[in-house]
């Protein structure tokens, strides 16, 4: 019989630029929540996509937007790959840049 994962059961390796952390995400899991969970430090003030301090820079990978960044993003910062932590969560294994404020 063949094991077939279930989307809910896939997980997304994210490698944490600059400090070279890697934390592990399940398939909709909220990037920002959980690393927040796992220890990690991330700048963040709202956690419903409005205040921008979360924003992070997808170096290699795809996430999955809650919301349309564009209402806190300029499209130049959307273009260069930047995403809302709160906000994202992974379609991938991801490189992230945390924007240290």
């Amino acid at each position: 019989m063949f094991n077939i994962l279930k989307k809910k059961d896939l997980k997304f390796n994210v490698k944490l630029e600059p400090s070279n952390k890697e934390i592990v995400l399940k398939s909709g899991e909220n990037l920002l929540t959980t690393a927040l969970a796992q220890g990690i430090k991330w700048p963040h003030k709202c956690r419903v996509g409005s205040c921008g301090t979360c924003k992070c820079k997808v170096l290699e990978g795809k996430v999955k937007a809650e919301i349309d960044f564009a209402n806190v993003l300029s499209p130049e910062q959307i273009q260069q790959g930047f995403v809302l932590a709160c906000k994202s969560s992974p379609k991938t294994d991801l490189k992230i840049l945390i924007n240290l404020i």
